[in-house]
């Protein structure tokens, strides 16, 4: 099991618990981690899932983007656990419950 946790701005400490997928976004119908108080998150915005015992991340074509390592998330990335990553104005970070 994951902890989703939200690092910087007003949510800073909200999280979301996750087994093996999370979307991230704007809207509660269609985002697990729903970030409505960032105009720059997208309403689905990214998503996390586990696959071979790795954590990836990408972006669901979001307007604003998805940042790892200060770089664009393009495609299907490799995210290590507690490694800082940013949708809209949000960071945020993977560790394990």
């Amino acid at each position: 099991m994951y902890i989703l946790e939200i690092m910087s701005g007003p949510l800073d400490g909200k999280t979301w618990t996750f087994e093996n997928e999370i979307t991230i976004g704007r809207d509660d119908r269609v985002a697990t981690a729903c970030i409505t108080i960032d105009r720059y998150v997208s309403r689905k915005h990214a998503r996390l899932w586990e696959s071979d015992g790795k954590l990836r991340i990408e972006d669901l074509a979001s307007r604003n983007g998805t940042r790892l390592g200060g770089k664009p998330v393009n495609g299907n990335t490799d995210l290590e656990l507690g490694e800082p990553f940013t949708v809209g104005r949000t960071m945020l970070r993977v560790t394990k419950a």
